[in-house]
């Protein structure tokens, strides 16, 4: 079983401006958009098709909504609704991530959560507090993250480094959500992408908190010898139970079969390997819990 927990559902050029998206992919070698060959996909077809190809057996679909940072240049914006079209592809194949930007207003930003998840059968939320230019520590948020402990979701949040020059790394720091876990020790939080570069900071935080977590969203792009050394060490220090398998779009034709092969690369390093159990928890079992995912 794999549950991809990272994965974006938009049109490029629609919802994502072209311009945008290469300014996104320049330093993970440029734009390109898995189709498996194939023209003429609807964005549902496509995902299906690649969790086909590479093994997936569900991905956790999410939007993003950066319209209000960038003025009158069209900025990023995927509809929450537009998952329920992706989703008519394969029903059974996807979990729904909506997405809400806090500072537009953020008593309508928690009836649109509150929507998608009574209403419309969504999974989760996420948050984006560098491409949305605010600190997880706003008390203005307040409100929005005890809508998601009220809701008992988890929240992804996109901490780390992003090569959008729009979106201040003062904003991207894991330790910033250190007074968030504090005041709502409650809250089901996953950092995204693993903080990177700030993963020794990102660690430090999770294995503070009961309720943080990780994913691994882009570790795809790095070596195998990166990755196991990296996953083994969260293992030691924060627990199995805390780190979450996510490709993000452009790596997850290398990210599943570089995750599987850790073992082999275990071997060939001369380091014990990960067991089959705590392999399973990376790979469905921990976002099959936080998504309340039926398997």
């Amino acid at each position: 079983m794999i549950i991809d927990c990272h994965v974006h559902a938009g049109k490029i050029g629609e919802h994502y401006p072209e311009w945008w998206v290469k300014e996104l992919y320049r330093v993970w070698g440029g734009v390109d958009q898995w189709t498996g060959g194939k023209k003429d996909l609807s964005v549902g077809e496509r995902l299906v098709a690649q969790m086909d190809a590479h093994g997936i057996d569900k991905m956790c679909i999410m939007t993003s909504d950066h319209r209000r940072v960038y003025g009158r240049v069209k900025g990023p914006y995927t509809p929450n609704e537009f998952l329920l079209e992706v989703r008519e592809a394969a029903p059974d194949r996807f979990a729904l991530t909506c997405c809400v930007d806090p500072l537009r207003d953020v008593y309508e930003a928690t009836l649109e959560v509150e929507r998608c998840i009574r209403d419309e059968g969504y999974d989760a939320c996420k948050i984006y507090p560098s491409y949305d230019h605010f600190d997880p520590r706003d008390e203005r948020l307040f409100p929005l993250y005890e809508k998601f402990i009220e809701l008992d979701i988890a929240v992804q949040i996109h901490m780390g480094w992003t090569p959008c020059m729009n979106a201040p790394m003062k904003y991207q720091h894991p330790h910033l959500l250190d007074d968030v876990a504090l005041r709502y020790p409650e809250m089901k939080m996953v950092v995204c992408h693993l903080g990177w570069p700030w993963v020794d900071e990102c660690m430090a935080l999770i294995a503070k908190y009961d309720n943080i977590h990780a994913d691994l969203a882009y570790w795809g792009w790095f070596t195998p010898e990166e990755n196991l050394k990296v996953i083994e060490r969260f293992g030691r220090l924060c627990g199995f139970d805390k780190l979450l398998f996510g490709s993000e779009n452009s790596h997850t034709h290398m990210a599943v079969e570089l995750m599987l092969g850790l073992n082999d690369e275990a071997a060939r390093l001369g380091i014990g390997p990960i067991s089959p159990d705590d392999l399973d928890k990376v790979m469905w079992k921990n976002t099959a819990r936080l998504w309340k995912i039926d398997v």
